[in-house]
């Protein structure tokens, strides 16, 4: 018997090394500006590496803990107290967004890339209309 050996990684270049750092560098700096959106700039980079589901869902990998330690130095610089989180109006958004994100990641391997594509580049210039007209 032989055993069927995987292809041999190449090491990635320093510029590729250096492109993939400031990348995440800036993913996180969004991210944690804005609590939001830290994923496109990795969506950008994983993209030349992935195909693009692996990409979403690695991104998705990437900005959890970073939005999670975006909330924690938030609350430890008081801007989120945690009593005011949960006897405010986010309890329904939580409702909502916890199944609606189960939801997303199930339809992500079961929806053509092209929709997902459009999907996004729908609410990318939605949201960018909406920040500059309102």
């Amino acid at each position: 018997m032989s055993a069927v050996s995987a292809p041999a990684k190449s090491k990635p270049s320093p510029w590729s090394v250096i492109l993939s750092s400031v990348t995440a560098f800036c993913a996180g700096v969004v991210n944690g500006l804005l609590g939001t959106g830290g994923g496109i700039p990795l969506l950008f980079l994983l993209r030349r590496h992935s195909a693009a589901q692996d990409a979403f869902a690695s991104a998705l990998c990437c900005i959890l803990p970073l939005s999670i330690l975006s909330a924690a130095l938030y609350y430890q610089t008081g801007s989120i107290a945690v009593s005011e989180l949960f006897s405010s109006d986010i309890l329904p958004y939580l409702l909502g967004a916890i199944p609606g994100g189960i939801l997303g990641a199930v339809l992500l391997d079961r929806l053509k890339l092209s929709l997902i594509q459009y999907v996004f580049a729908a609410l990318l210039l939605f949201s960018g209309w909406r920040m500059a007209f309102s």
